[in-house]
């Protein structure tokens, strides 16, 4: 199946708290998009690994979707430079075969993360790589945006996400072991602190205001980005956040 999205998460519940705006308002403008977990976030405190498997098939619901995928790769020791984890990530490039992907910066505190994001850009460039060992049609992904997790760049692009930051904020919700619901008995983490989802509230407010706008998503990107019209690009597309 053929996407013109696919976006990665180290983890279930990855893509909806850093990038499930962008998700949904693509999914709105009917592009058609996938996600894909590389763990089952099966070493987190809270939750089992099957009540993870259920969270996220609810948060892919309310994202609308074409299809989600789990890699299965070990939680907690992902390795961007390990073969059988990488390929799996190539097999998968090539069976959705995106035009765009989406994936975390390699800047983070959390070592899966910044191993995950090594996957995902080794598997971009491994992908198109016409003697790689495969079965399936190398495939050259035309453009890859990189999402910041725990930390604030300055962005080289912002989404938009005003309209559909409503749709993100139900999908993380989904995950209902992860953050702050009243569970006997459960360990509290910083997840489940209830003042972490006012701070992701916080955070994309702080975008949106960057471009004039109530909710933003930010990216940076690994090369720059082509314009052909630039009046269309910065006036047209972003009056409000000029001086």
């Amino acid at each position: 199946m053929s996407l013109d999205v696919l976006a990665f998460g180290p983890h279930p519940d990855d893509v909806e708290i850093f990038c499930g705006g962008t998700v949904a308002k693509l999914v709105k403008l009917r592009y058609s998009v996938g996600l894909v977990d590389l763990t089952r976030g099966e070493m987190g405190t809270r939750g089992s690994r099957e009540q993870r498997d259920a969270e996220a098939d609810e948060a892919a619901g309310i994202l609308g979707v074409s299809v989600r995928e789990r890699l299965d790769l070990p939680d907690g020791f992902l390795n961007g430079t390990d073969f059988d984890q990488r390929h799996k990530v190539v097999e998968i490039l090539r069976k959705h075969q995106p035009r765009l992907v989406i994936a975390p910066t390699a800047r983070d505190r959390h070592p899966d993360h910044l191993q995950g994001s090594m996957l995902v850009e080794n598997a971009v460039f491994l992908a198109n790589a016409g003697k790689y060992p495969s079965d399936l049609e190398r495939h050259k992904v035309s453009a890859m945006l990189l999402y910041p997790m725990w930390w604030n760049p300055e962005a080289n692009l912002i989404v938009d996400v005003s309209e559909t930051w409503d749709v993100r904020s139900r999908a993380v919700a989904a995950y209902k072991t992860q953050f702050h619901t009243p569970q006997k008995g459960q360990p509290d983490t910083y997840l489940s602190n209830p003042t972490f989802l006012e701070w992701l509230d916080g955070r994309g407010a702080l975008y949106g205001a960057q471009i004039g706008v109530r909710r933003g998503e930010p990216y940076v990107t690994r090369t720059p980005i082509p314009v052909d019209d630039p009046i269309k690009i910065l006036v047209e597309s972003n009056g409000a956040a000029n001086p």
